[in-house]
């Protein structure tokens, strides 16, 4: 991979001495919105828009971190990684919806996984430094292609190629042993059509999490023909990650249930003492002669260690890895003043998978029946299984435009296939004494595999009509067929009547039609910006509610009304604005504590549940290298009638339970434990997300100061203080400079990121298991639970230099 960079890089030294002067670089940057208009939000659009510059994403892009991080200076964005350090395995929540419920596309083709419909950003480190801009929609926003927005749509685009010939070479260094090296070129333009452009970015760390280290990389590489009127382009994008994982994160309970670093054990302790390290996925028990045990150093105090395997080898870690590489074939024309054309061919293939140590796991969770060399059964042993998957998806992008002086109409067709094969293997099965014997026949061998095919076909019309001077009216209606079908067995297990088990069966056949009408108007006059909106949106239910169901009902589709208005003022030297929005949700799918036949946590439809609250935000400039600015969301997050199963060791469920009928063959009386709420707070969703930010930028010097202030989130859907993560503030300072003509280059930035400079220790995600026993003394007011919280790293820093040439 390397090797085609220093390919490219070589090229296009070699290319430039035939390089010309531009004689008009702005064609190139028209036709280039050209190929992200039909997904993107207009000026002036009845919707509520955050729009981010070249320039920020590319300083950004020298940080390491993921773009979720950039994401969340706007407003209602939440954004955390499992690392602590903002790399690697990263999330992002939109006015509270998760990453499955965000729409993200890529110069208008759709980067979400189709079947678990979210991004993995770990598989886009460093994509900021070729993007020329990106765009989020808050909310349903205008039709998209791909997946449904339930949360809000990110359109990123490509930078356009320079005219100019150019090489950019970065490096960082930082926290935790993080780096992230780059380098990016252009040839300008040659013969005056062609332009060649390419760049290499690549991030590794230590992590904050123990056992969280990783390496990730992208690289592009472009060849685009310009024309009087048209582009021709061929852009190849790809990335891969090896990415220590953390995803049960550092647990605590209200019982002995934990083991810190320093043997801190309790919900408190751990806030108090900073949360700690300890990844559960990396370090753990250790078996010895005496069994499980937590091993103690010299002074008495607790110690982690790895797990050991037969040959006295410590397990590694659990490690994520995966590689991706997006074609994309496009032209855009423009035959006219009034018209515009963008077509796009694209074919993208993934492959990845992860390994990870099961330790003390059953027998029957791998369909095993295993017994002694004297013939008794054994139920537990050590292994370590390897689950992954291949992708292919592949489709066409069309978009028309037709702009005059009183209508703007955006045409787009999308049409996609993808294709997916799911399979597990299991690489080492333990055959220490009172183990298995029997590990040769399975040790190695695969035993899952399914595969999945889905096919989404899209069209819409979306029209604004000016029809007045400072009036706006828009319509916009989208048909989206979506067929989604998977076969095969799956990585769960159904014990038979003998006492075996087989696979669960996988046979999913669904097909959805969706119709999702917005409408809009909007007034702009002077200083003054006024919209309203209402839109519609529908969204099919992921592989996972579908697999974790077993035999309960397949889950519906999901359903939202979005009722948005907004009004914004721009002064002399300063800027307000103010967003309302009410989202209404039909059969939203959340977890209820429900688990199903095969023992998977349940995502249910729930009737009826809303977000509601307004967005503000504000900048003041009051000299020309100073400005001030923030923005604050205010919300609500409720469901209606909602009916919580709880977990009960007193009263556990049949194994015949009917889902159905609620009832068991054996035991027809039996009834789940349950809790009913009127209204509750849907979790994972922050009443308040405050951001606060002063910019200086004076000659060649810049800072930023950017302080984020989270709310508490309730970890599940009961409004339980004790089940939720306490709110959280911390504040990050940039610092550069930029030297022109230094040493005769043409530009050479230096740079550095103090982040968390109040050295600040919080989870900012996490998850739940709460269960009752009155024997136990755990009530239903009072319950045992277990949390596992994502922590973040304290302070941090990483200094930057980019040289231009």
């Amino acid at each position: 991979m390397k090797r085609n960079v220093l390919l490219w890089a070589t090229l296009a030294c070699a290319l430039t001495a035939n390089a010309q002067s531009p004689q008009d670089s702005i064609r190139l940057e028209e036709l280039q919105e050209v190929v992200v208009r039909g997904v993107r939000a207009q000026k002036d659009a009845p919707f509520a828009v955050a729009n981010i510059k070249k320039q920020e994403l590319q300083q950004f892009a020298k940080s390491g971190q993921e773009l979720p991080f950039l994401f969340s200076m706007t407003p209602g964005v939440l954004s955390w990684s499992e690392n602590g350090v903002g790399t690697g395995t990263t999330y992002m929540r939109i006015r509270g919806a998760a990453g499955s419920r965000i729409n993200v596309t890529l110069d208008g083709v759709s980067l979400n996984s189709p079947e678990d419909q979210t991004v993995f950003w770990a598989n886009m480190n460093s994509y900021a430094a070729f993007l020329g801009s990106a765009q989020i929609q808050r909310g349903v926003g205008t039709s998209t292609n791909g997946d449904g927005a339930f949360g809000g749509t990110i359109s990123l685009a490509t930078a356009a190629p320079a005219y100019v010939p150019s090489l950019e070479l970065s490096a960082s260094y930082g926290s935790y042993n993080t780096y992230n090296v780059g380098a990016g070129f252009s040839t300008g333009l040659l013969w005056g059509h062609l332009i060649f452009n390419g760049a290499y970015h690549e991030t590794a760390t230590d992590g904050y999490l123990h056992g969280t280290s990783g390496r990730s990389g992208s690289y592009y590489g472009g060849l685009t023909w310009l024309g009087g009127n048209y582009t021709l382009s061929y852009k190849n994008v790809g990335n891969f990650e090896k990415t220590g994982q953390a995803w049960n994160g550092v647990t605590a309970g209200n019982d002995d249930a934990t083991l810190m670093d320093d043997g801190i054990r309790t919900y408190k302790d751990m806030y108090a003492r900073g949360l700690g390290r300890f990844n559960s996925l990396y370090e753990a028990l250790v078996f010895d002669d005496n069994g499980w045990t937590f091993p103690k150093n010299a002074n008495g105090n607790y110690q982690t260690a790895r797990y050991k395997l037969d040959n006295g080898s410590l397990w590694e870690k659990t490690t994520d890895n995966f590689y991706h590489n997006h074609n994309l074939l496009s032209a855009a024309w423009r035959p006219s003043e009034h018209w515009s054309h963008n077509a796009t061919l694209h074919y993208t293939y993934g492959y990845g998978y992860y390994s990870e140590f099961r330790p003390n796991n059953k027998f029957e969770k791998y369909g095993i029946n295993a017994s002694d060399a004297q013939g008794n059964t054994v139920k537990r042993s050590d292994f370590i299984r390897r689950k992954g998957l291949t992708q292919h998806a592949y489709g066409l992008v069309y978009n028309a435009n037709f702009k005059s002086r009183e209508w703007d109409v955006i045409m787009g067709l999308n049409l996609q296939q993808f294709r997916a094969n799911h399979f597990g293997y299991l690489n080492y099965i333990s055959a220490r004494t009172g183990m298995a014997t029997m590990q040769a026949p399975w040790s190695g061998s695969q035993y899952y595999d399914s595969d999945a095919r889905k096919n989404d076909y899209s069209a819409f019309v979306k029209a604004t009509w000016h029809v007045a001077r400072a009036w706006d009216v828009f319509g916009d209606v989208q048909y989206r067929h979506v067929g989604y079908t998977t076969s095969g067995v799956n990585d769960k297990f159904i014990e038979q009547a003998d006492g075996s088990f087989r696979n669960q069966q996988l046979d999913i056949d669904e097909r959805y039609n969706f119709i999702n009408p917005k409408a809009g108007i909007s007034f702009h006059q002077g200083r003054h910006k006024a919209f309203g909106s209402v839109a519609y949106a529908n969204r099919e239910p992921e592989r996972n509610n579908f697999t974790d169901n077993g035999n309960y009902p397949a889950p519906k589709a999901e359903h939202l009304l979005d009722l948005e208005a907004g009004y914004s003022y721009a002064g002399t030297n300063w800027n307000a604005g103010l967003t309302l929005y009410y989202m209404d949700y039909k059969d939203q799918l959340v977890q209820t504590g429900e688990l199903s036949d095969i023992g998977e946590a349940l995502t249910t439809n729930i009737r009826k549940s809303y977000r509601t609250g307004a967005e503000i935000n504000a900048d003041w400039s009051p000299l020309t290298w100073l400005t001030i600015g923030g923005n604050a969301a205010l919300s609500q997050n409720r469901i209606k009638d909602f009916t919580e199963y709880i977990d009960d060791w007193d009263n556990p469920r049949p194994d015949d339970y009917d889902y159905r009928t609620q009832t068991s063959a054996s035991n027809p009386n039996w009834k789940p434990t349950t809790a009913h709420y009127g209204h509750s707070t849907l979790a994972f969703s922050p009443s308040a997300i405050l951001n606060g930010m002063a910019d200086v930028h004076y000659r060649g010097f810049s800072a930023m100061w950017h302080t984020n202030f989270v709310s508490r989130q309730y970890l599940d859907n009961t409004d339980n203080k004790e089940r939720s993560l306490p709110c959280f503030s911390q504040t990050n300072i940039r610092l550069g400079y930029a030297a022109k003509g230094l040493l005769g280059l043409k530009e050479v930035d230096f740079g550095v990121n103090l982040n968390n400079i109040f050295n600040r220790h919080y989870a900012a995600s996490g998850w739940v298991y709460s269960a009752v026993s009155e024997s136990s003394g755990y009530t239903s007011d009072k319950r045992y639970y277990q949390i596992g919280f994502i922590p973040m790293a304290g302070f941090t820093m990483m200094s930057n230099i980019t040289v231009k040439l």
